[in-house]
């Protein structure tokens, strides 16, 4: 019987584990169409309970990542993969994020510009790298993350209920995940730089009043990886157990573009990332609090 109580059995625990199944699915550790292991062992591994883990594939289920079928377990439905233009990778052109972050932290000194509607993603790749940094597979110097979100207060035009516009339930869900991934990204690397001697690590967030049609990295000031959120109809689970059938915006379904900047300052990728830059630059500066 498990000992974890029902607050943090539905909120931090939840949470987590829902951050390490999405960095196995998104590294790659298990491609699309892999069943994921059985409750049992997902519980053992992790340290939760039965019922957070039905929790939180449940939830998997409702985003689209997996499908439980009867007999077989859940599998796994999609990844995140991104289109890449870049020379080395020509010959596969998809990767996926999760690489791609990795070879930014492998860097002397780290530099993320990020521009999304929740730091979920964001969250759960910095995980993975910060437990490369503890086990001292990389060593980089510094740090920076600068991570712009719309404000909690601006009603988005999503997650909504279609046929009750004033339903703030779904909003209020949406900053539930903003503010426990924002929270906790910012901790961890607090934690980072203070445990890992020669290390800086600095998180700056920073609201600004635009709908996000897409989700921004720029990695080192040298790469761009984007794609837009696409419209979708699915089910959510509130914390209080309650579906609700909603219009959201899903960032995995669709392929993700990624390009760098090349030798060519006048090369259309050296130009989609400097113009790239100097957007988030002036945003930052200018329209952001």
């Amino acid at each position: 019987m498990s000992t974890e109580s029902g607050a943090d059995e539905g909120g931090r625990k939840s949470q987590e584990l829902k951050s390490a199944l999405l960095a196995d699915i998104t590294e790659g550790e298990y491609d699309q169409g892999a069943l994921l292991p059985p409750q049992r062992e997902l519980a053992k591994k992790y340290k939760v309970s039965r019922d957070t883990v039905q929790r939180v594939l449940g939830v998997l289920a409702d985003e689209g990542w997996i499908e439980s079928r009867q007999g077989r377990g859940s599998v796994v439905l999609r990844t995140q993969t991104v289109r890449s233009s870049v020379r080395e990778n020509a010959a596969a052109r998809r990767v996926t994020l999760g690489p791609l972050i990795a070879a930014a932290f492998a860097a002397p000194d780290v530099t993320l510009d990020v521009f999304t509607l929740t730091s979920e993603v964001l969250y759960t790749h910095v995980r993975v790298q910060e437990e490369r940094i503890r086990a001292r597979e990389i060593r980089p110097a510094t740090i920076t993350i600068r991570m712009l979100t719309p404000p909690d207060d601006q009603r988005l035009p999503f997650p909504g209920v279609p046929d009750a516009p004033d339903d703030d339930r779904p909003h209020r869900h949406l900053q539930g995940i903003r503010k426990y991934h924002t929270d906790n990204l910012i901790r961890r690397l607090q934690e980072l730089g203070r445990d890992i001697d020669g290390l800086s690590a600095t998180v700056e967030i920073r609201r600004v009043p635009l709908v996000p049609y897409s989700k921004l990295y720029i990695l080192n000031g040298a790469e761009v990886v984007t794609g837009p959120y696409v419209p979708t109809e699915r089910p959510i689970t509130l914390d209080d157990g309650t579906t609700l059938d909603v219009v959201d915006v899903m960032g995995f379904d669709s392929t993700l573009t990624h390009c760098a900047k090349d030798d060519d300052p006048q090369s259309q990728d050296s130009l989609i990332v400097s113009s790239w830059q100097r957007w988030f630059d002036s945003t930052w500066r200018l329209l952001a609090t």
